[in-house]
């Protein structure tokens, strides 16, 4: 199927109005085209804004105005010309973004659209009728009034109050979303207990999403980081009006840690509880909308849902009958494939699921300490321990970098256990108890927190001391350069280079650490205490309070508005 093909039944295949084979074959295309996954989200958002459009009786004049424009007529013998020339069985396209973009300055432009919004509602004008998929409403601001989308460019996601609320990073060009003002993602009528935003360094619509759940009705919504086309995409509750003791249930807590967007951004994994009180693991494709379950269910919670690199793969952890296991969906279409999480201790819990290519590796833990590490080969069902039986970790962390490499920390000693075989080799004296171990994102240096300092590790230049005293876990930047600390009413930030030195410091409030969000340029931390929220630029320029709300769960994400 070539794209020009594809694009003549996209209109009816987002409107479910192909047969079936059919649909399946225009899906199948858009699964593996970019290009046409961005066109069908074009087209997506176009509905959207027409939904959004609050209806208004327009005046004779302006009736006049519209209908007797010449831009309005050329529109006219565009979209007739459009149905005539389309081939049997083909569906004219009746979103025309581009062409309307060019016909007119914009303001004609919106008249245009105003015009054509209330002819579309009447029915008056060759597009169809409304459908069930496009009755979702823009929830800027006031639900169902006619806004603009948020300003373009990155933006920081926070809950406060039950809403998830946006600010932007730069002054935006529009009035739509200066800095310092906080504008609301979801409905009044919504109440946010649990959200994700798709990652950031997708190549298609990287960090332009944000999947959530409402507690209130327990479905599962996607709303676009610009705050437009809030569209439900499943549910993880069995009921529409769940109980507030569904959610403290062990069901009910795992379902709302579960939101997992894959590396593209292109599928959202999550968990939603059965009727019976078990569990089911459910996927989000975003080309289509569609939800799906993954086979089994279990009769437990599950967690740790963790995406394989390519995002073909998933896996997850549960714990059943005093049995912990460590679940593997090979292929997204496939049963799953069920092990214990310690082959030699079946109470052992798994821990920190990690993905290495094809491979799968863990860590089980007995009572806090890690006291295994696990490797699944690519195409195997037999697991093989990486570490001793007898040892005992107190921190551990995985890096897919190197071909997949564990650093463990106990004894007062650090180790290194490579995925590729030569077991444990011990690589630092620490000399006292670690309670953290955090990688860079290229696995290059790995961040220590140690019971009395900060220490970095970088395999061939051994171990530095940055920071005396304790520290909150370090947060490295994106571009693997440094790491913000908070070191009590401060945040440092440590220049990772040739030579290490604290390049910033920046006070914050009088309140408490809550939590630090690097942007996805290395610009700016987002620091979320107490007190409110505040943007402070890495390079020591002085911080910004954004806003007196809190960050509810001491959670900060940044996203990209399109």
């Amino acid at each position: 199927m070539t794209c020009e093909w594809a694009e003549g039944y996209l209109s009816a295949y987002l409107d479910d109005a192909l047969d079936p084979q059919l649909r399946k074959d225009v899906g199948a295309h858009i699964e593996q085209c970019v290009r046409c996954q961005a066109l069908a989200e074009e087209y997506r958002r176009n509905d959207q804004l027409l939904t959004t459009m609050a209806p208004v009786e327009p005046s004779d004049q302006l009736r006049q105005r519209i209908f007797e424009s010449p831009a309005f007529a050329a529109l006219a013998r565009e979209l007739e010309r459009e149905t005539a020339d389309s081939p049997p069985g083909r569906v004219a396209s009746r979103r025309a973004p581009l062409y309307l973009r060019a016909l007119v300055p914009l303001a004609a432009l919106l008249t245009i659209s105003l015009g054509a919004a209330l002819l579309f509602r009447q029915g008056l004008l060759p597009f169809g009728g409304q459908t069930a998929r496009q009755q979702q409403t823009n929830t800027i601001g006031n639900p169902g009034s006619f806004d603009l989308p948020l300003s373009a460019g990155p933006r920081l996601v926070f809950l406060n109050g039950g809403a998830l609320w946006s600010v932007a990073e730069y002054a935006p060009n529009s009035t739509a979303g200066a800095p310092g003002t906080p504008q609301r993602l979801t409905a009044a009528e919504a109440h946010v207990s649990a959200w994700r935003v798709s990652p950031l360094t997708a190549t298609t619509n990287g960090g332009a999403r944000i999947a959530y759940v409402d507690s209130l009705t327990g479905a599962l919504h996607i709303v676009h980081s610009d705050g437009q086309a809030d569209t439900i995409v499943g549910a993880v509750s069995p009921t529409q009006s769940p109980s507030a003791s569904f959610w403290t249930s062990a069901v009910g807590r795992a379902a709302l840690a579960s939101l997992t967007w894959s590396p593209d951004g292109a599928h959202l994994a999550y968990i939603a509880a059965t009727p019976d009180g078990g569990a089911q693991t459910r996927i989000v494709t975003l080309s289509s909308g569609a939800s799906a379950a993954l086979a089994p269910a279990f009769d437990a919670p599950i967690t740790q849902l963790t995406w394989s690199a390519d995002s073909h793969a998933l896996a997850g952890a549960t714990v059943s009958g005093g049995v912990a296991s460590v679940i593997v969906w090979h292929s997204l279409g496939h049963a799953a494939m069920t092990l214990p999480a310690n082959p030699s201790d079946t109470r052992d819990s798994a821990a920190q699921i990690a993905w290495s290519g094809a491979s799968l590796t863990w860590a089980s833990s007995h009572d806090g300490a890690i006291v295994g590490v696990y490797l699944l080969p690519a195409k195997s069902a037999t697991v093989t321990r990486l570490t001793a039986t007898d040892a005992s970790y107190s921190a551990a962390a995985f890096t897919a970098a190197h071909g997949g490499e564990w650093l463990l920390a106990g004894g007062g000693t650090l180790s290194e256990a490579r995925l590729a075989g030569g077991g444990v080799m011990q690589v630092a004296t620490l000399g006292t108890a670690a309670s953290a171990i955090v990688w860079s994102p290229n696995g290059a240096s790995a961040a220590i927190s140690l019971s009395d300092r900060l220490a970095l590790w970088r395999d061939g230049a051994g171990l530095t001391t940055l920071a005396q005293g304790a520290t909150s876990l370090p947060t490295w930047s994106p571009d693997n350069s440094a790491l913000a600390v908070a070191e009590g009413q401060s945040v440092r930030v440590y220049r990772i280079g040739a030579d290490i030195a604290t390049q910033v410091e920046r006070l914050t409030n009088s309140g408490s650490m809550l939590a630090l969000a690097w942007a996805a340029d290395a610009r700016n931390i987002a620091i979320a205490e107490s007190q409110g929220m505040l943007l402070a630029p890495s390079d020591g320029a002085g911080a910004t309070l954004l806003t007196s709300r809190q960050a509810d769960g001491g959670m900060l994400s940044w996203s990209v508005a399109r």
